[in-house]
């Protein structure tokens, strides 16, 4: 009888929640102008086909604490799906504690909550295929992300000084844009995931709760000062991927002022031969530890070129045509030959003196 009473209450709640929704859906958006549209407190706008709407800019004071956008909203008797969040569409809106973003949503334009400071409760479809620019810059109350599963790549500063915890990002994604998640302090997990190509410059600079960071040698470059100040980093490893023929460039001051960091191993079998990883000399300035004591396959291999390095040898040097200053000088000589190409690298072929 408890049961059959619950399952009543239960029943009767769902029916109630979606009469709610089609009666609201079915009511008339409150007409600003010819482009721009009011509806239960959320500003909206047309594109330029004027075939669908997107959230236009809204203003603290107006904004309610709870934010559903709607899927679609009738206008003139005609209904229009709601496709895109427009760039500073909730900006500073701090007083905004909720949001529920519908499935057909599929771009959040750059800012658009940034500044959301009380935003922790973010319900996101897994439709959304791009998050702009500092999207989610500033939201220090937002613990925990869903990251959709068609997102490519997570643009600029888009986490930035957020207050996520822990992260999981997709199969799919190939680029963490620079300064990503940038000053995340309380961030001390990331799930990489295999499909990873690019972690750009600065993107987990400053997390200071991250203790390990695991990625697969899939990864072809490690930015300047990507993991920069990380004062927990305790363990990097570069795990292998069957049949993986990637290079991983690792640039200048990527792990740099990670004081607390002991171990950094390259999993891979081929101890004593091509290298899948190199690093720049000055990978880990301000660091306990120095670059010649990276593992190779759980072994330390030594640099072969420091010992056959004399003065006046032939040295390696930026490509200053091409604007690249990826890297000075590689640790391990035998594959500079094969990482040029990568990272524009030349030798020097300036006449020895005699």
């Amino acid at each position: 009888m408890k049961r059959f009473f619950l399952l009543s209450i239960l029943m009767l709640l769902v029916f109630g929640a979606g009469t709610y929704a089609q009666d609201t859906e079915s009511q008339e958006a409150e007409v600003v102008d010819s482009m721009h549209f009011k509806y239960c407190g959320i500003r909206y706008a047309f594109e330029e086909n004027k075939r669908s709407l997107y959230v236009d800019i809204n203003y603290n004071e107006e904004t309610p604490t709870q934010v559903n956008i709607m899927r679609q909203i009738k206008i003139n008797g005609k209904f229009y799906p709601v496709k895109r969040i427009g760039a500073k569409a909730f900006y500073g809106c701090r007083n905004i504690t909720c949001v529920t973003i519908p499935d057909n949503v599929e771009i959040i334009d750059s800012s658009a909550f940034r500044w959301c400071v009380n935003l922790s409760n973010l319900g996101i479809s897994s439709n959304v295929k791009r998050i702009g620019p500092d999207c989610f810059r500033n939201c220090t109350n937002l613990r925990s992300f869903h990251f959709p599963s068609g997102l490519t790549v997570i643009s600029p500063g888009a986490f930035r000084a957020s207050g996520l915890m822990e992260i999981v990002l997709p199969e799919g994604l190939q680029e963490i844009c620079s300064y990503a998640f940038e000053g995340c302090k309380a961030l001390a997990a990331v799930r990489f995931p295999k499909s990873l190509r690019i972690i750009g410059k600065e993107a987990f600079s400053n997390c200071w709760a991250l203790k390990t960071v695991s990625l697969y040698d899939n990864v072809r470059r490690v930015e300047e000062g990507a993991f920069m100040s990380c004062r927990s980093l305790t363990t990097v490893i570069f795990t292998k991927v069957q049949e993986s023929y990637v290079k991983t460039i690792v640039s200048r001051n990527a792990f740099a002022e990670c004081r607390s960091l002991t171990t950094v191993a390259c999993n891979t079998s081929r101890i004593g031969n091509v290298k899948d990883v190199l690093f720049h000399e000055e990978a880990f300035t301000d660091c306990k530890f120095n670059v010649d004591n990276v593992l190779y396959g759980g072994k330390p291999i030594s640099d072969p070129s420091v010992a056959k390095r004399k003065k006046g040898e032939a040295e390696f040097e930026d490509e200053e045509a091409g604007g690249v200053s990826n890297a000075t000088r590689l640790r391990t000589s035998e594959t500079v030959e094969r990482a040029r190409k990568d990272i524009g690298v030349r030798k020097n072929t300036k006449n020895k003196k005699k």
